[in-house]
């Protein structure tokens, strides 16, 4: 893999000895600046992708602990100590997507229902328990044509779709996440931070919402034999403790008041949410149309 250029600093940014070369002669660190480049995060992280060391376990505690420290640790200069930002969210999400394999629990659901002539619905439902659906009529986002044939999806179809689609949300989820730092960046615009520092941000915020997705699902798969309302609060509870570790990491890495982050937070959610809906409609669309494709090759 080639080497990234050194930055030029006289000191190291992680923990503060001379240098005398592009890496640090105490703690290893690469003087490289992150702040101008995107690809020297994507070869740090893509190095060793899915290897697991006590460095990752130590940055799962410290993402859980101290919420929006890791992402002040980075943005100072100080990472040798941590799993890099993206391996840290791809390996949260293989957690998150592949629990669905072993507990038998799909991320989504979908329903392919013939309305009328020409046009069908696709209904995708989030997980089992949290009582919200999206629901997308095609005939209306797709030329008459794209309807007729989704009319092609029989019913024993629709499980064949949802695993389709099961298996397009990890990619999907993956190229939303620029988009969120864009939100980010628009959210808080004018505070001096380049986009690069948004985008470790969303990484870190995503990768806690699948960790602690993955924990909130196992614990309600092994409850739910036992008592289905002890599961539920049990959903309940870890919902609440997410959502307030989200704000805590907004607090820490932006310092704004309460009320302030409370607000943006909320805006943020709002567009991330319109991302997600459309980025969940066109994989719907992909996925049923992949599998029309197997079935017209297997004729």
């Amino acid at each position: 893999m080639p080497a990234h250029s050194s930055a030029g600093s006289s000191h190291c940014r992680n923990c503060g000895s001379p240098l005398t070369g592009p890496f640090c002669s105490t703690c290893g660190q690469h003087d490289v600046d992150y702040h101008r480049s995107l690809g020297p995060i994507l070869e740090d992280s893509l190095e060793g992708l899915l290897h697991v060391d006590g460095k990752f376990f130590r940055t799962v505690r410290w993402l859980f602990t101290r919420p929006g420290f890791l992402t002040a640790e980075f943005n100072a200069g100080r990472r040798v100590a941590y799993t890099q930002p993206l391996r840290l969210y791809i390996f949260a999400s293989f957690l998150y997507f592949a629990l669905g394999l072993f507990v038998g629990h799909s991320p989504v659901k979908v329903d392919v229902t013939p309305d009328k002539p020409g046009a069908a619905t696709v209904s995708s439902h989030a997980a089992e328990g949290t009582g919200k659906a999206a629901k997308v009529d095609l005939s209306a986002a797709a030329p008459s044509a794209l309807g007729r044939l989704l009319e092609g999806l029989k019913a024993e179809d629709q499980q064949e779709v949802s695993r389709e689609l099961a298996h397009l949300l990890p990619t999907m989820a993956f190229f939303c996440i620029p988009l969120l730092g864009s939100a980010l960046l628009l959210a808080y615009r004018g505070g001096g931070r380049v986009y690069v520092e948004h985008l470790i941000f969303a990484l870190h915020i995503q990768a806690l919402y699948f960790l602690t997705a993955f924990v909130a699902e196992l614990v309600e798969a092994l409850l739910h034999p036992l008592s289905a309302a002890a599961a539920g609060i049990s959903g309940t509870l870890f919902f609440l403790g997410g959502a307030w570790l989200v704000y805590r990491a907004f607090r820490v890495v932006y310092g704004q008041s309460p009320g302030m982050t409370i607000l943006k937070m909320a805006l943020v959610g709002i567009g991330y949410s319109i991302v997600l809906i459309l980025g969940m409609t066109l994989t719907a669309i992909a996925a049923a149309l992949i599998v029309l494709g197997n079935h017209a090759g297997a004729r």
